[in-house]
């Protein structure tokens, strides 16, 4: 790390630019064939996760189209946000009737509840600034036995290296300085602590980037209806390949002691 390094500049520099792309990554990953393709291969896994699970928060919670899909399978689900983005806290809170806060998790925070579970859609990979203090924020959300059940992408990836490209040449929707892909084995390693890993599932091939990921590839929506029938049933088969390098990310189950 740089002797001049600004953790301050930094952080303002990423909630700009969540505030910036906000309306277009919405746009992009709450339509129709976006969430068919979440609910089949994200949501049904991190529901059977869950386990029973009665409150819930969503970190880097954008709208909250995660945590709404769970309450809606378990209309017993008390749901909490957070988020960087002020934009976004407002539109969660507008849309589920909940409270949205507003954190930066690579400081300190002192959270007014525990949950039985903390959900993580692609956040995490945001806060590599800090991950020690992120962590240690999340330990402090959950319940004795409450679990972490997080989604992100995955740096064994066969084809890490053009995402780690990507993410430099794309400045208008990567801070590649502040973000980057995670490895599960080393994410146990280094960060796991008093949390167990209970689960592990991979996922992610061309229908992810090409159902979910499409904005950033400048991909129209317009286009995925196209797309998405022969791209869904080439998922399927292409999650039936095994370990871990073919697939572009994961999601991972950690339990509190």
């Amino acid at each position: 790390m740089s002797k001049n390094w600004n953790p301050e500049a930094d952080i303002a520099t990423q909630k700009q630019l969540f505030e910036a792309i906000h309306d277009r990554y919405t746009e992009a990953t709450t339509d129709r064939f976006a969430e068919a393709y979440k609910e089949e291969f994200l949501y049904r896994p991190i529901l059977d996760f869950l386990g029973e699970s009665e409150s819930l928060i969503e970190l880097a919670s954008g709208v909250g189209t995660a945590s709404g899909w769970m309450r809606e399978q378990r209309p017993g689900l008390e749901i909490s946000g957070c988020d960087i983005s002020e934009s976004a806290a407002r539109d969660f809170t507008a849309r589920h009737g909940r409270p949205c806060y507003v954190w930066d998790l690579t400081k300190p925070i002192e959270p007014p509840n525990r949950y039985d579970a903390v959900l993580v859609m692609g956040g995490i990979h945001h806060l590599v600034g800090d991950l020690p203090t992120a962590f240690a924020n999340i330990g402090k959300l959950l319940k004795p036995g409450g679990r972490l059940i997080m989604t992100e992408p995955n740096a064994d990836f066969v084809l890490e290296p053009m995402r780690q490209f990507w993410y430099r040449v794309d400045k208008q929707h990567f801070d590649a300085e502040n973000e980057h892909a995670l490895s599960h084995p080393r994410l146990v390693r280094d960060h796991a602590g008093e949390l167990k890993p209970v689960g592990l599932t991979y996922f992610g091939g061309l229908a992810y980037f090409l159902l979910l990921q499409n904005w950033v590839l400048r991909i129209p929506n317009g286009s995925k209806k196209w797309l998405a029938p022969a791209l869904m049933a080439s998922e399927r088969l292409y999650h039936k390949l095994p370990g871990r390098l073919p697939f572009a990310s994961f999601i991972a189950c950690w339990q509190k002691g």
